[in-house]
């Protein structure tokens, strides 16, 4: 059980790790990764620590060659979960269930930090994606047309001044409090969600309404700026401005403003991806300047050169 010491968590001694990048574990789907052992000694050289994200998608191999690859390990919840979690619920127990699970699953990998998507416009249980389902198989178990831009959509219009977003704003604050009492040893950063189906977590004012530990996710902001009509680089500034931004999820898009919104997607392209639509380095460069320190490069098919060129981004003015 956490204690307090004033407003402070008192947290496990874990050794400081940071400034730190990631990969996700979806890399291990490319048959030839020898270039890995390169850009651990490139990233030791400017000062990084490497680790992997294990995605909550990844199946028992993947899990297994993310802990045998040497790494240190980060969480992309729920790892080998079989519901999403959802904090804005009506109904928790089963989130604090998984919960349970998950920080076990932690202990067990020596894992000290995670991320999650913990807010949906619903009370139903959705099963997680992966292992055979994709985000929209689950996702739509729970739509609601009238959260959408039109029936046909998979995106959502701008609910964020309706009562019943704010009441379950307002519970989601609430949840994550407890979380922070309850496990604050380990840090639980929640990410802002992909705009579509019922996903709750879209602003960067939402974020920074929490006060807990965040996770951005650049490709995700990128697309609820289109739906929402913001502009991304405010919006990222809300969330870094708040001091809780821990993690950034770093991929670039190839969505551009000037395209209809149902004809967008995610981002999870590698950062070498030609013309992104986002400025990758003043993502970067701003993210450098609030002081984050764990980045985590959110495409399966990263390379060498992603990671090279993540490190000119961070280390030019």
């Amino acid at each position: 059980m956490i204690k307090f010491a004033g407003n402070e968590r008192v947290r496990k001694k874990i050794p400081r790790s940071y400034p730190r990048i990631d990969l996700s574990s979806t890399i291990f789907d490319q048959k030839d990764l020898r270039w890995l052992g390169e850009a651990w000694d490139l990233l030791d050289q400017h000062g990084f620590s490497f680790g992997i994200q294990v995605h909550n998608s990844a199946s028992d191999e993947e899990l297994a060659m993310a802990a045998n690859s040497g790494f240190m390990l980060s969480f992309h919840l729920p790892v080998q979960g079989r519901y999403m979690l959802n904090f804005a619920a009506e109904d928790t127990s089963k989130s604090w269930d998984i919960i349970k699970e998950q920080y076990e699953l932690m202990e067990q990998y020596s894992v000290c930090r995670t991320v999650f998507h913990g807010f949906l416009m619903t009370d139903k249980d959705i099963c997680a994606f992966g292992h055979g389902k994709s985000y929209y198989d689950c996702m739509n178990a729970a739509r609601r047309i009238e959260l959408l831009r039109s029936p046909v959509s998979n995106f959502v219009r701008d609910f964020t001044n309706t009562d019943e977003f704010l009441m379950r704003r307002e519970r989601l604050k609430e949840n994550l409090e407890r979380l922070r009492f309850e496990y604050g040893e380990y840090h639980w950063c929640i990410e802002n969600d992909f705009p579509a189906i019922t996903s709750g977590m879209l602003r960067g004012s939402d974020m920074a309404y929490l006060k807990h530990e965040l996770c951005f996710d650049t490709g995700h902001m990128w697309a609820t700026s289109k739906m929402l009509d913001l502009d991304f680089y405010e919006e990222l500034n809300t969330a870094l401005e708040s001091e809780c931004v821990e993690m950034i999820h770093l991929h670039a898009s190839k969505y551009t403003f000037d395209m209809p919104h149902d004809q967008w997607g995610d981002g999870h392209l590698p950062l070498t991806y030609p013309n992104s639509a986002i400025d990758l380095k003043k993502v970067v460069q701003m993210c450098k300047n609030a002081g984050v320190g764990h980045f985590v490069l959110e495409c399966g098919t990263t390379q060498l050169e992603d990671i090279k060129l993540f490190l000119r981004y961070y280390f030019e003015d």
